[in-house]
């Protein structure tokens, strides 16, 4: 699985809580540098939770790198999270940076949106890489027919996608954000997707610190450095923070490689409050990584976030609203 074996763009959408941790402007980052690179085609953006100023922060970084116009749908329920949520950036970068979606309602329905998407690819072609908590996934496999497509949920997800890239749990067990956050969601993903999915576990993310570079290599105009700068979480010594999503975004672009082996003998169990651990009594379509060389990890995912946008080297105009 992953770009590693074919001259193929992946065709990603991305899933990411964009606000609470600024690993998730990080991911983005990573995935419009490798549509930069022919790496990656993105299909959209989607925004799990209700604070309105998700969708406006993924529209900032989106045109930042010169790709205005991808989709960004919205979690439209009311599922109430088990935990307190955060927006420790996306009113700043909405203040500051040119964007054009200025609100969530503004936004589509994420579950409409995924199945207007996955309707149009092809069989088996999409790779979802969700970072964040799995309420909009859990809500996809749920979904019924509709004008987009005549299949159920889980039907359109086992007919189109490729393999589910997830950043959660924690191994050989965990008791992890992303997950106990929404542990039904989680709980029935795990049971009941149709389709291979791949866990780069609390423990990967946590060994490959990054974000010190974009200090001072990354553009001044550049609102994942702006991320960084605002995020109370990220070390005041070190300038650095955890890699947690980064880690699944650029397994299901490139691959293993030599970054990573998997564990796939088994399946990942998780309970009601949203622990986990690996179980290896039934082998299920599951695997987590296990991180090999996390340098090398830690200098790919550098790279790539303090690069300029492709899309606008030759453009000096974009510059933020207001200094």
């Amino acid at each position: 699985m992953g770009a590693s074996n074919s001259d193929k763009p992946v065709k990603i959408i991305l899933d990411s809580d964009i606000g609470q941790d600024s690993d998730d402007a990080g991911v983005m980052a990573l995935l419009h540098q490798f549509a930069d690179n022919g790496e990656a085609e993105i299909l959209a953006t989607m925004f799990p939770m209700q604070d309105p100023m998700g969708a406006p922060a993924m529209d900032v970084i989106n045109t930042y790198y010169g790709r205005p116009d991808i989709p960004i749908g919205t979690y439209k329920g009311n599922y109430e999270y088990k935990g307190k949520l955060f927006d420790h950036y996306n009113t700043k970068l909405a203040e500051k940076f040119p964007h054009d979606l200025m609100h969530g309602k503004d936004a589509p329905d994420a579950i409409a949106l995924y199945r207007k998407i996955l309707a149009k690819q092809a069989d088996r072609s999409v790779v979802i890489v969700a970072v964040g908590p799995e309420r909009l996934l859990a809500d996809l496999l749920k979904s019924t027919p509709d004008g987009y497509s005549k299949l159920s949920g889980h039907e359109l997800v086992k007919k189109k996608v490729k393999f589910l890239s997830v950043m959660g749990a924690g191994f050989p067990k965990g008791d992890e954000w992303n997950v106990k956050i929404a542990p039904d969601a989680s709980k029935l993903v795990a049971e009941t997707w149709p389709t291979p999915i791949v866990y780069s576990g609390y423990e990967v993310g946590n060994a490959v610190r990054t974000g010190s570079r974009l200090l001072t290599e990354a553009p001044e105009n550049s609102p994942i450095r702006a991320s960084y700068e605002n995020h109370p979480f990220v070390d005041k010594v070190t300038k650095d923070r955890q890699s947690w999503d980064q880690t699944s975004m650029l397994y299901a672009v490139r691959g293993a490689e030599d970054n990573w082996t998997l564990e796939s003998t088994g399946y990942n169990y998780i309970d009601e409050s949203g622990k986990n651990e690996w179980r290896n009594d039934t082998d299920k379509d599951h695997s987590y990584l296990i991180l090999q060389k996390p340098e090398e990890v830690k200098k790919t995912i550098e790279d790539l976030m303090v690069a300029p946008p492709a899309q606008r080297k030759a453009n000096h105009t974009f510059s933020s609203q207001k200094d």
